[in-house]
């Protein structure tokens, strides 16, 4: 059996340019990284749009330290949302020879969604490229059931993204998890936080995955179980943005601690 592929997502190192982050993540013994082309809010606006200078030192060093790139982040489906720019973020994955690009959904119309995500993902299609839908709580795809009815709907390559946080945040259990078909979903995301006996409202939910994350068996998640939910040998990768600890360090424990919840999972 093949060795289960562990990556690093983008936001765990989105403050470094990335072709550090490449270097980093290659040194720390990942196999994959994920890069963000398109920002949210104040995070750092790498220039990774286009056949810029950063696109091509970046595609040197992941040509250098033989990782790959899983994902590109990220395309938001919202009325304001002109269709230019979702091409442009596929453009940008196919440039970098990503496989997936991760999608999160913000329009409350469900046909006006499916309408444009059909046309993202025939676009998607035509540069060997598959969405990766996520669900969080704060969007208008908040539960693991949302995820998989919208990809069901969609007429082209889409899986679900399952996230341990938004898993969790969205009253997710390993049960249902389990029921899921393989083929609908490409790789998880993992990190850990401490829970709260309170609900979480969708405003701190937010707030956490941006900023609250911690690395896995740093908080109290149940991720081995979550781990095991999974279909056999699903790559996982490494969503948490321990800022105040250095790139190279941050990386090495990252993955660190991915093999620890593996363990814990009795799950190569």
């Amino acid at each position: 059996m093949a060795a289960r592929k562990l990556g690093v997502s983008a936001l765990t190192v989105l403050d470094v340019p990335p072709p550090d982050a490449v270097v980093a993540a290659a040194e720390a013994g990942f196999d994959a990284i994920g890069l963000r082309v398109f920002p949210a809010g104040d995070e750092p606006a790498w220039p990774l749009i286009g056949d810029t200078p950063m696109v091509r030192e970046t595609l040197r060093r992941l040509d250098d330290t033989g990782i790959a790139p899983w994902d590109v982040e990220v395309l938001r489906i919202r009325p304001d949302k002109e269709i230019s720019e979702h091409l442009s973020v596929l453009d940008a994955g196919a440039r970098l020879k990503a496989r997936y690009v991760l999608v999160n959904v913000n329009d409350p119309d469900p046909g006006r969604r499916l309408e444009r995500l059909n046309v993202v993902a025939a676009a998607a299609g035509e540069r060997d490229l598959t969405l990766a839908v996520e669900y969080m709580v704060f969007t208008e795809i908040r539960t693991l059931g949302d995820a998989l009815d919208l990809v069901g709907l969609i007429e082209g390559p889409a899986v679900v993204l399952p996230d341990s946080l938004h898993a969790a945040r969205s009253g997710g259990t390993a049960a249902e998890l389990s029921r899921v078909p393989a083929e609908r979903i490409a790789y998880a995301q993992l990190c850990d936080t401490i829970t709260s006996p309170e609900p979480v409202s969708p405003e701190d939910a937010l707030a956490e995955a941006r900023t609250g994350r911690r690395f896995p068996g740093d908080g109290d998640l149940a991720l081995a179980e979550f781990t095991r939910a999974l279909p056999a040998g699903t790559p996982l990768s490494v969503e948490a943005p321990v800022r105040d600890v250095p790139l190279a360090k941050r990386c090495m424990s990252a993955r660190a601690s991915l093999v620890r919840v593996l363990a814990e999972a009795g799950a190569g």
